[in-house]
């Protein structure tokens, strides 16, 4: 093994990254690329670096024809012994591994004096939630990198929003081993109270230590509604915000609120003697009386000093940073007002690509010694309280930097900074730009929808009567459940929007109709996508039009033309190479329609490709829900082996997700699969799960529960009668699914017998 690259690869973040969530199981380099939000290109190299290197392994899985490659860890720890003339590196894979990383907006220290007693107050309280608050520049920020270094750092914005920032923070948990939210988060669940659980669980398990910096420029109440409830929650870990106002988070004993003031007397002489700064002590006396031992005020005066120049005190830091700015050289300038157009801290290879001169760095670290800029792991950016005075001398153009901004973001292809590229196209008030990246987000960025849909719609509300942001708006409605809402905009902008986004907007209207019930409105905009489909040769509206005919016919109870819609599905998605899991979810229609025309066998040969698919590609979404149908179709085959084997599996997961629905589903024909195999005990631990789950969630399915006791009380010579009429109340609102309960329970169990009492238990 060579010592040197396997150092290099292992000092790298990125690549900590990767091993540390192949610690939680395969997977292939898309979703991989998808949980990081990178570029895939990038991902499947570091994964071949990281292979020679002996620290992954990689296999190659069939799938319809082609080759997968999937990647697993393969060591399990590494330890580097500097022995007498050689460096000695070994490989574990039996031992416990562990990685810590760090969000890459640590800030960096450069030069930090004092503050002692604050130090001391922060690493002994006990207490579990600090608030670190006081005005702008004076050190907050430093100071907590200083005692809180090994926390993971998030960074916060005016257009921060909850399902961002969860995101990113169950990545960081499962980092750590703790699985569970991201997980869920993949599922595409969104539930509040869920998420609030699960980040609060992932913080106690793990003892995490995160840190929210510049809470202050958070917008979000949903965020705000999350600290609230971790304040008074957490014991185990440790969450710090940073903010200049004092947060409200309620009375609670296990917060500290820290208000940070300016450095004493003599840390503030340490800074300016540390920065090379020399003066009289009378001097340093007035400096001191002027800026009140406010840090970033000291920093600027050590660059702008010269002995005998009075300061003034009135408009202190415009006249500081006036004299600084003219000391600085032309490149200097240049990037400092590059800077100064972003609202977020610019990474390194951004600023490369957009000041376009080989002496970036050079700059940057000029730039960053002298204190003007600050830079957060790989990023820089400019103080508030500096910005405002590089704006007004700031002479280049806003239009053609958030341009190259918006070409240098699109083409990292991830769904991140897609977001970011979309803000940046509002600012500039480009309609074609605008227009553009709605049709990439169409074809390219389709789980925005999905992933982040508040903050989307966040940037889409700034220009709601542009009818493009209309229509997406419109899908963000209807992913959220409010199909009235959507309906409503999708008929204002049909007439208004062209090409694909016309027919986007069309095909949704046959969804939503179909879903409110109206058949008749459902299939006249049906005719219309079909004339445009037949009209176009984009691959991507052919699809969404058998997509549409596929549940228009299967709603109409025409499983044989929906049949023959869905493998057209079939042909068009493997043609276009779409994501997988829309593969996947198309071999669960085929699968299901031949369920409802009664082929057993049919169904189960799509079910087991699109399990193969799911499994190659790591989708546990997706793969768990096929084995919630496997154990459905392997019940109905009387193979009850591997329906319990399937629904196990099936079942752990959505109950670890919080997906209760699912989890509900697998549970009532898992515990009818153990009735037909008379292990009594184990049908009445799933009936009695199922219940829980009722009894908070109030899904219907779950009140089966008390009838499927009731079946397996009969079955040990009991009398079930009162758990029967129980069920049978909760289900009276329901008797469609009351019938469909009694008609799975019939396969198994003379159904009959529930309204005879005393008579014997027989078995179909």
């Amino acid at each position: 093994m060579d010592t040197l690259k396997l150092m290099k690869a292992l000092s790298n973040e990125v690549n900590l990254q990767i091993l540390s969530i192949l610690k939680s199981g395969s997977f292939n380099p898309r979703e991989l690329a998808k949980i990081l939000q990178r570029d895939e290109t990038d991902v499947s190299r570091r994964l071949r670096t990281l292979e020679k290197l002996g620290l992954v392994e990689g296999r190659w899985v069939r799938v319809r024809g082609k080759n997968v490659r999937i990647y697993s860890l393969k060591v399990g720890e590494v330890k580097i012994s500097f022995e007498p003339g050689q460096v000695v590196v070994h490989t574990s894979k039996d031992r416990n591994y562990e990685v810590h990383l760090l969000d890459d907006k640590l800030p960096k220290l450069e030069t930090f004096v004092g503050r002692e007693e604050e130090i001391k107050e922060l690493t002994s309280t006990e207490k579990s939630v600090v608030i670190i608050y006081g005005i702008a520049g004076i050190g907050k920020t430093a100071l907590a990198a200083k005692v809180f270094g090994d926390a993971f750092w998030y960074q916060m914005s005016e257009v921060d929003s909850f399902d961002y920032l969860i995101w990113q923070v169950g990545l960081f948990l499962n980092t750590l081993g703790y699985s569970p939210l991201l997980e869920y988060l993949r599922g595409g669940r969104r539930e509040e109270r869920d998420i609030f659980e699960l980040t609060l669980d992932g913080l106690e398990k793990t003892g995490a230590k995160i840190v929210f910096d510049d809470v202050h420029k958070c917008l979000d109440e949903q965020i705000f509604r999350l600290f609230s409830f971790l304040a008074s929650r957490v014991r185990k870990a440790k969450v710090v915000l940073i903010s200049r106002e004092r947060p409200n988070l309620g009375i609670s004993d296990n917060i500290l609120y820290f208000h940070l003031k300016g450095l004493n007397l003599k840390d503030a002489y340490k800074l300016l003697k540390a920065k090379g700064t020399t003066f009289e002590l009378s001097e340093f006396a007035r400096i001191y009386h002027i800026t009140k031992g406010h840090p970033l005020a000291l920093n600027l005066f050590a660059e702008a000093y010269q002995k005998g120049r009075t300061i003034k005190a009135d408009n202190f830091f415009d006249f500081l940073f006036n004299e600084v700015y003219h000391h600085l050289s032309s490149d200097e300038r240049h990037i400092l007002q590059i800077i100064s157009l972003f609202d977020e801290p610019l990474e390194y290879e951004a600023l490369k690509a957009l000041y376009e001169k080989k002496n970036v760095f050079v700059v940057l670290y000029s730039l960053t010694n002298k204190g003007v800029i600050e830079k957060r792991g790989d990023t820089y950016f400019l103080h508030d309280l500096l910005r405002g005075f590089v704006k007004k001398v700031r002479e280049i153009s806003e239009k053609e930097y958030y341009s190259k901004y918006i070409g240098y973001l699109l083409k990292k292809q991830t769904v991140k900074d897609f977001l970011v590229a979309f803000r940046y196209a509002i600012k500039l008030g480009d309609e074609e730009k605008i227009k553009y990246l709605i049709e990439l987000r169409l074809r390219r960025f389709k789980l925005v929808i999905q992933d982040f849909p508040d903050t989307y719609m966040k940037s889409l509300v700034q220009i709601k009567e542009n009818p493009y942001a209309k229509k997406e708006l419109g899908h963000v409605y209807f992913h959220k459940g409010f199909l009235d809402k959507a309906l409503k905009l999708w008929l204002e902008v049909k007439d208004n929007v062209d090409g694909i986004h016309r027919a986007d907007t069309i095909s949704s209207l046959v969804d939503v109709y179909i879903e409110l019930n109206n058949p008749e409105e459902a299939g006249k905009y049906l005719k219309e996508l079909e004339s445009i489909a037949e009209k176009s040769s984009d691959l991507e509206i052919k699809f969404w039009y058998y997509v549409e005919l596929t549940k228009f016919c299967f709603y109409m109870e025409k499983p044989e033309d929906a049949l023959r819609s869905a493998f057209e599905e079939l042909k068009i998605v493997r043609k276009m190479e779409l994501y997988p899991e829309i593969e996947s979810a198309v071999l669960l229609h085929v699968g299901d329609i031949y369920i409802e025309m009664e082929k057993e066998e049919e169904a189960l040969k799509y079910y087991l490709q699109a399990l193969n698919i799911a499994e190659a590609y790591s989708l546990a979404f997706m793969e768990n829900l096929t084995k919630m149908e496997l154990t459905k179709i392997y019940f109905l085959l009387k193979d009850y082996e591997r329906a319990i084997k399937y629904g196990k599996e099936a079942a752990e997961y959505f109950i670890r997700v919080r997906n209760y629905r699912r989890a509900t589903d697998v549970l009532s024909y898992r515990c009818i699969t153990y009735i037909a195999l008379r292990k009594i005990d184990e049908a009445e631990k799933d009936a009695e799960e199922m219940i829980r789950i009722a009894q908070s969630t109030d899904y219907p399915l779950g009140w089966a529960g008390y009838i499927f006791i009731g079946v397996a009380k009969m079955l040990k010579g009991e009398d079930g009668r009162e758990y029967i009429e129980e069920g049978r109340k909760h289900l009276e609102k329901y008797p469609w699914l009351y019938d469909a309960v009694l008609q799975e329970l019939g396969r198994v169990f003379d159904t009959s017998l529930l309204d005879k009492p005393g008579a014997a238990p027989q078995a179909n």
